[in-house]
């Protein structure tokens, strides 16, 4: 985990019935946004992505990789100034080979920040 505990912090994380549902806070002085973009923090997709495998690879206490990303679809600028609390709702199921196939979204009191579907192993 390369962003947990210092550019996020995990709130609360739940699964049930195949849904994996994560709170977040996100830290805005952290040292990404001092180039993306200094006065006006936008947190860079790549980042966001991270945060998908890193929330995987807390609930099943494993290291997780991005096998293929089907889709991603960036809907909202992420501003951790103005909305520093975001959740993540996913519906995570097993498939035969051991990976998991995965589909999802982040949001934010404003709406629906990335929508995102891959294969994770």
């Amino acid at each position: 985990m390369i962003l947990k505990d210092t550019f996020y912090k995990l709130n609360s994380l739940k699964f049930e019935d195949n849904v994996l549902e994560a709170a977040i806070s996100i830290d805005a002085k952290h040292p990404i946004y001092e180039g993306h973009f200094p006065g006006n923090p936008v947190t860079p997709g790549v980042v966001q992505l991270e945060l998908v495998k890193e929330i995987l690879g807390t609930h099943f206490n494993k290291t997780i990789q991005l096998k293929t990303l089907a889709t991603s679809k960036f809907l909202a600028v992420l501003n951790p100034v103005t909305t520093p609390e975001a959740t993540f709702k996913m519906t995570v199921a097993e498939q035969e080979d051991q990976s998991l196939k995965v589909a999802g979204q982040l949001s934010n009191s404003e709406g629906i920040c990335l929508k995102f579907s891959g294969i994770y192993e």
